[in-house]
């Protein structure tokens, strides 16, 4: 993912300054009356297709939900790393308390996370972004870079995979 470097290139801090949070929704899922279904064919491609995008991005650390979809998204960039993503369960609080987790564990790194529909959006605003963007229900493709820095947070809203829309 040149772009990625090239942004992080663009901020006028040291890389040691920044945090930087990837966030990305869970990709595709079946269709189905479950609580809790299990990634598409497409999804799974998605899935896939994230791992390749951020190859050579440095990423410290992994969250999802306890939700199928989630885990099962962060697997194959977790495999290729050999990071075991941290589960945190979707509730009333998950956005709050993931926010302040990232600001205290890991100040200066990466950190993936991946979420849902809402739940990317309510962690974008726990971490400071006034007015996130809404994901519709039916967007899988949206990737979130959200950089935290001494200066001013940036959020680079940014797309991957097979367009969605």
């Amino acid at each position: 993912m040149y772009l990625l470097a090239l942004l992080l290139t663009l901020l006028p801090v040291a890389a040691s300054d920044l945090t930087t949070v990837i966030l990305v929704r869970h990709a595709e899922k079946v269709a189905s009356t479950a609580d809790d279904p299990a990634l598409s064919e497409t999804g799974v491609a998605r899935a896939a297709e994230l791992a390749r995008v951020l190859a050579d991005v440095p990423v410290d650390a992994i969250y999802t939900t306890q939700y199928i979809r989630t885990r099962d998204t962060a697997a194959p960039l977790a495999k290729a790393r050999g990071i075991k993503p941290v589960v945190i369960t979707a509730g009333k609080t998950y956005a709050a308390d993931l926010a302040k987790t990232i600001r205290e564990k890991h100040a200066g790194q990466t950190v993936l996370v991946v979420g849902h529909s809402n739940s990317t959006s309510n962690l974008l605003r726990e971490l400071g972004v006034e007015n996130p963007p809404r994901i519709e229900e039916t967007r899988y493709d949206d990737l979130f870079l959200y950089v935290i820095s001494g200066e001013e947070p940036r959020l680079f809203p940014l797309r991957y995979g097979a367009p969605s829309r």
